[in-house]
């Protein structure tokens, strides 16, 4: 009966959660914005290699491979097509297709005439099956149970991440209100079921809560000092022709950033907890300030772990980037100032602050519960 009470109303608030975004969102059906006829995509396989030729295009060349293609998937399953496949002069050698090739193949329906096929990529995802499989068989082996209980919370993580943010958003709700919903209910829902109902999990679980308002804090103030507006990558920029009736790109660009804090809160605010446990359990002596400056040692190499780390995940995700304004060659100055580099630089600066306020945050929550714990189980047998 430890901590029934406690527990339960961690379970009660957690259902709590995740039911009220069906509420808190809830709003008329003012009717469908128009939507565009899709195009359809189908699984292909190559065939055979049929022709082979290379054009001038604008003075580049540009290398075409005219294939026979079989659908493997869909309706037309069986259907063999005559497809054109381009590959620019880059890398020609590496990506041209071979026989036995598996291919994403695309089919436009025009209003009037007949389906238009084109290869529209090369299917990857059964590599990608097998990677995960085995990071899976990592994962398990050397984690065992937890490692499939982390495996649970990941899923029901992307689960809320597309139906309650993405659905959301798309939806005509606030970027911001949506994934302030969406990282509470990742919060509390994969916390409590990768690392289980313990007291230094809900310890790293009231931290969260802190960090992520400090994060969205920090975020609102440097996106509106730096007066940035969302337009930064290319993805915002197609954004905005898409079609539905309004999308706050600043708000996006908001939740996007809290979204990437969360992502590696979880990660300081368990193994803090877990750390002041593990020195209160070698000596139930220590009070709370030695508690604290334990914790916060162990703490301070942490910080500067994750503040490279966060810096250079960033860094690497936009290195093509930081070539092509390096091969373009612009003053530094103009460089750092356009939106698209100091988005991520926000990004950088607002994880890594809002790391550093979390490692005292749940050192603190840590060392006080520990400390104040006996005197609290005497209080309540």
């Amino acid at each position: 009966m430890k901590f029934v009470a406690f527990r339960v109303f961690f379970v009660i608030f957690s259902m709590g959660l995740f039911f009220y975004p069906a509420v808190f969102f809830a709003q008329e059906d003012n009717g469908e914005a128009p939507r565009l006829v899709e195009d359809e995509f189908y699984k292909g396989k190559v065939i055979a290699v049929e022709k082979e030729e290379i054009q001038d295009e604008f003075g580049a060349p540009l290398f075409i491979q005219y294939l026979s293609v079989e659908v493997t998937s869909g309706p037309d399953i069986g259907k063999r097509l005559s497809l054109p496949y381009e590959v620019h002069e880059n890398n020609i050698e590496a990506r041209k297709l071979l026989p036995g090739r598996r291919l994403v193949i695309g089919k436009q329906i025009p209003i009037d005439g007949e389906p238009l096929f084109y290869v529209s990529d090369v299917y990857r995802l059964n590599a990608v099956w097998w990677i995960v499989g085995v990071f899976f068989l990592l994962t398990v082996y050397f984690a065992r149970w937890q490692g499939i209980r982390a495996f649970l919370g990941l899923a029901i993580s992307f689960f809320l991440l597309f139906f309650v943010i993405v659905e959301k958003i798309v939806g005509g709700s606030s970027p911001v209100l949506a994934s302030m919903v969406g990282v509470l209910l990742i919060a509390t829902i994969s916390l409590y079921i990768a690392h289980g109902f313990r007291m230094r999990t809900s310890i790293a679980f009231v931290s969260t809560l802190i960090t992520i308002g400090l994060s969205f804090l920090f975020a609102t103030l440097f996106v509106r000092a730096s007066h940035l507006f969302g337009f930064g990558t290319e993805e915002a920029f197609f954004l905005q022709f898409a079609p539905i009736e309004h999308i706050d790109l600043r708000g996006i660009l908001l939740a996007g950033i809290m979204l990437g804090v969360l992502g590696v809160l979880d990660d300081v605010t368990t193994a803090q907890a877990a750390t002041v446990e593990e020195i209160h359990r070698a000596n139930t002596s220590l009070g709370f300030t030695e508690l604290y400056q334990r914790g916060l040692s162990v703490g301070r190499e942490h910080i500067v772990s994750l503040v490279n780390t966060l810096a250079l995940a960033y860094t690497g995700a936009s290195f093509p980037l930081l070539l092509l304004f390096y091969i373009y060659e612009r003053p530094l100055w103009v460089t750092l100032n356009s939106e698209i580099i100091l988005e991520e630089v926000i990004r950088i600066l607002v994880g890594s602050i809002t790391l550093i306020f979390a490692v005292p945050i749940t050192t603190m929550l840590a060392a006080w519960w520990y400390h104040a714990r006996p005197s609290f189980e005497s209080r309540n047998p």
